[in-house]
């Protein structure tokens, strides 16, 4: 595998093939605020790719369990295998499926949907993840400029009307720049 690297990265390592699957370099401010997060939580990381969030927050963290879902066959590899490279297996439990079947309702105090395109899809399955009590929901969505705070916004707004759940809006913020 000529293409195959592995990437250090705010201490944590990703092992992964450039040609075969996606990794931003960038965004590492992003990443390491999502890597803190509360002791003994459950967390739901929906498009875990490689394990962008699900490493980090097992590796900085304390959490009860990550449980870490991807669709793409190639991906779901690096994902098992980073998890295996930063000693995080009895934190992160990888599931190989489409986030619309495979993520679980009603167990998560936090959710990442870390994805671009077409997140808003997949709003409700994120929300049903959470807790009963409620939890939080970390939302990401590609957005032309000028909708970009307004849009995300209705679309949780409504997502959580929809199923009956109030909604408190904690912080906005453009992460990076997104283009082909």
């Amino acid at each position: 595998h000529g293409t195959e690297t592995i990437h250090k990265e705010n201490d944590c390592l990703f092992k992964l093939d450039v040609t075969k699957v996606m990794f931003s370099k960038g965004n590492l401010a992003e990443k390491k605020l999502m890597s803190v997060v509360a002791p003994d939580e459950i967390v739901v990381d929906m498009f875990a790719g490689i394990g962008y969030f699900s490493i980090p927050i097992a590796v900085h963290s304390s959490p009860k369990k990550v449980i870490s879902i991807e669709l793409n066959p190639v991906s779901f590899g690096y994902l098992q295998e980073n998890i295996c490279l930063n000693h995080v297996e009895s934190l992160v439990e990888p599931i190989l499926g489409d986030c619309a079947i495979a993520t679980p309702e009603g167990v998560a105090d936090r959710v990442i949907m870390g994805y671009v395109e077409k997140t808003h899809n997949y709003l409700s399955k994120g929300i049903k993840a959470l807790k009963p009590e409620g939890g939080m929901l970390h939302y990401h969505e590609t957005t032309p400029e000028r909708l970009v705070f307004e849009r995300p916004l209705n679309r949780i707004q409504k997502a959580a009307l929809q199923l009956g759940k109030k909604v408190e809006i904690i912080q906005t913020r453009r992460i990076k720049k997104y283009s082909p």
